[in-house]
């Protein structure tokens, strides 16, 4: 799925390219394809389309790659490459929009750099944050096509000033433009309404405080997000005006409900993105309010802002349910660590008690522990070593199992073993039989 992703903003990048690289191409039909460009453009495209493939791939398809005699990637190469992309996203859709910037302080090349720069950082940070995170890998994707193909209409579109009236007047030229401005809401939309169970998986751990239901509930609204997106493409707004602003205001409720009710839904869901979620709804209303109530700007301004909080939302819910779920997964390992070593310590203070340490008992690469032995068995040891001399001439010595190394001697033992060396000696002095059984220090 992310693969197909990956292609669609090739060819949406690609469009813009030639677009950049040819200003005379102003749309499809007034201006035929000027191979010269056409190539440079293509390879672009397929270059930032191989980029966005590395930068979502997963652990399987790296490996693949250094199978293949690639290089291994590691998080921070793949994070740069996604927040360029982003970057230059922002770039282009301030390019191809500059009149409606220069009435800003340092007009449009201003406003790009700014947005560029925030995008950027602001992506590139996300991405090395929740890399290892399959869905949002694959929702990133899904809001850059969006992107990119809003910005290749905009490239070619020949209506003009259509931010004077609003963002939908992108899908009503019936050419290349419509096309990859409805194409790319459709699949966006289908994404959305695809991913709407994998979103909510992470809220099912007792962590959330899921309210029975809560998740079928939000799971229903993120779809209803998505389908109503999907509406607002198939519907261009010049075809059945009612009907496509039906499916923007019920994309637009459907965002609202999850925002206000997030922690009725969820009773613990972190504060941080509790907070995010009642500022993204106090910004929204304050956007409605401004363009209907005061007229301080107009409805594209509106749709953007709606878009942008719609996309920002979904994917701070998938950072901070992924980031709770993995604290999670740490805290089961090290407690599963912790009663493993307790275990394994345990085990291994019965096994000195007992004195018994068979060959092969060693886990990995642990070090051998000193072997202790019991009582009785040091009392044999030291009677054997007390009554060796005492062995008559030409008995087979009998040897007594030696302990271990490291055993520690006792101390009453080794007197005892001195005693008798000394009374063998004496007893030499005296002329009697030299004993060849003389104890051993």
């Amino acid at each position: 799925m992310r693969r197909v992703y990956a292609v669609l903003i090739a060819v949406a990048v690609s469009i813009v390219l030639y677009r950049a690289l040819d200003p005379r191409a102003a749309s499809a039909a007034e201006h035929p394809i000027d191979a010269m460009w056409m190539v440079p453009a293509l390879l672009g495209g397929a270059a930032v389309g191989v980029c966005l493939i590395v930068a979502s791939a997963s652990r399987a398809g790296l490996a693949d790659m250094v199978r293949l005699g690639l290089p291994t990637l590691r998080a921070e190469p793949r994070a740069i490459a996604n927040g360029l992309a982003w970057a230059a996203v922002a770039v282009l859709g301030v390019h191809f929009t500059a009149a409606a910037f220069d009435g800003l302080p340092g007009g449009h090349r201003l406003a790009g750099v700014v947005l560029g720069a925030v995008f950027g950082i602001g992506t590139f940070r996300l991405h090395r944050r929740a890399i290892e995170h399959e869905v949002y890998r694959t929702f990133n994707l899904v809001a850059m096509l969006l992107a990119a193909g809003s910005i290749a209409s905009m490239s070619i579109t020949p209506t003009g000033q259509w931010w004077t009236r609003n963002f939908s007047t992108l899908g009503t030229s019936n050419d290349l433009a419509a096309a990859c401005f409805n194409v790319a809401i459709i699949v966006s939309g289908l994404g959305i309404a695809g991913l709407s169970g994998s979103l909510t998986r992470a809220l099912v751990g007792a962590r959330f405080g899921l309210r029975p239901g809560a998740r079928a509930v939000m799971q229903t609204l993120i779809a209803l997000v998505g389908v109503c997106l999907m509406g607002v493409g198939v519907v261009p707004i010049d075809s059945a005006t009612d009907l496509h602003n039906a499916f923007a205001v019920g994309a637009a409720a459907a965002f609202a409900t999850l925002c206000l009710g997030v922690q009725f839904f969820a009773s613990r869901m972190p504060r941080a993105f509790v907070c995010f979620s009642y500022g993204s709804l106090g910004v929204e209303v304050a956007a409605m309010v401004a363009y209907d109530g005061f007229g301080i700007f107009n409805l594209t301004v509106f749709e953007i802002v709606a878009f942008t909080l719609v996309f920002a939302w979904l994917i701070a819910l998938i950072v901070a349910t992924a980031t709770a779920h993995g604290q999670d997964e740490h805290d089961d390992v090290a407690d599963h660590e912790h009663s493993a070593r307790h275990d394994h310590g345990m085990t291994d203070v019965a096994t000195r008690t007992r004195g018994i340490r068979r060959p092969g008992s060693e886990l990995g690469s642990r070090p051998r522990s000193v072997r202790r032995v019991s009582a009785s068995t040091r009392v044999i040891w030291s009677s054997a070593r007390r009554y060796r001399h005492l062995e008559p001439e030409g008995t087979a010595r009998r040897h007594s199992p030696r302990p271990a190394i490291g055993t520690v001697r006792r101390r009453r033992g080794s007197r005892r073993s001195r005693r008798g060396v000394r009374a063998a000696r004496v007893e030499s002095r005296h002329g009697h039989r030299h004993r060849r059984n003389r104890p051993q220090r």
